[in-house]
């Protein structure tokens, strides 16, 4: 079998949406938490968990009615400010178009809505180059869990040995080597390197996403 697969994160992975996540925060802790101080940084250390546990774990309002209606109010700001503030990261588009090029089978594997996802795909002109989603919608466990990027390796159709999983966040790798993937960290994440090592140590980092080719090269010399 010569096909490799690469599983894909996408908030902080292949679009900049942080300035757009952080201000959707700050506006809806401000709200609900008014006189708490959250630094982005506070924020960012959430990024690749579920937005309901994020909340959640800011704020320490765990009641189920309490998270609907903090869910509700961030993404009503979210998808306001949505289209004007994501943005590309340099040379995503083009790894994607090379991959592409090579016949690599991609999948987006995010905490997200599947919808919300496609959008921001469109919003960047990104959406041709892959071959399916995993959303929060699809699944009962979430990142760092292994379920989300097993169901993406069953929508690949690849071994987890022959896959590659790229991620911004320590729980989108910790997800991935649990499912038995080879990991790779982007190095234009937003973690502190102190606190993404806490939590797990990729087998390779990257500095623009044209190194996965490369990658994936390798991993059909060795079978």
């Amino acid at each position: 079998m010569s096909t490799c697969g690469i599983l894909f994160d996408f908030d902080g992975t292949l679009a900049n949406t942080t300035p757009l996540i952080l201000a959707t925060f700050h506006k809806t802790l401000g709200h609900f938490a008014p006189g708490k101080t959250f630094s982005d940084q506070d924020i960012i250390n959430t990024f690749g968990l579920p937005l309901r546990q994020g909340l959640a774990e800011l704020t320490g309002r765990y009641q189920e009615d309490a998270i609907d209606e903090m869910t509700e109010y961030y993404r009503h700001f979210n998808f306001a400010w949505h289209d004007r503030m994501i943005r590309p990261f340099p040379g995503v588009k083009e790894g994607l178009a090379a991959l592409s090029d090579a016949h690599v089978p991609m999948v987006i594997v995010t905490s997200k809505f599947r919808q919300s996802c496609l959008r921001g795909l469109r919003c960047l002109g990104l959406e041709d180059y892959i071959h399916g989603i995993v959303g929060c919608q699809e699944c009962t466990a979430h990142k760092p869990d292994p379920e989300p990027m097993e169901k993406g390796l069953a929508l690949l159709g690849v071994p987890a040995d022959r896959c590659l999983c790229v991620g911004d966040s320590p729980y989108d790798l910790m997800s991935g080597k649990q499912a038995g993937c080879r990991t790779v960290k982007v190095n234009w994440t937003s973690f502190t390197p102190s606190f993404f090592d806490r939590f797990v140590q990729p087998d390779y980092t990257i500095d623009t996403l044209g190194d996965l080719l490369p990658l994936v090269n390798q991993m059909k010399q060795k079978r």
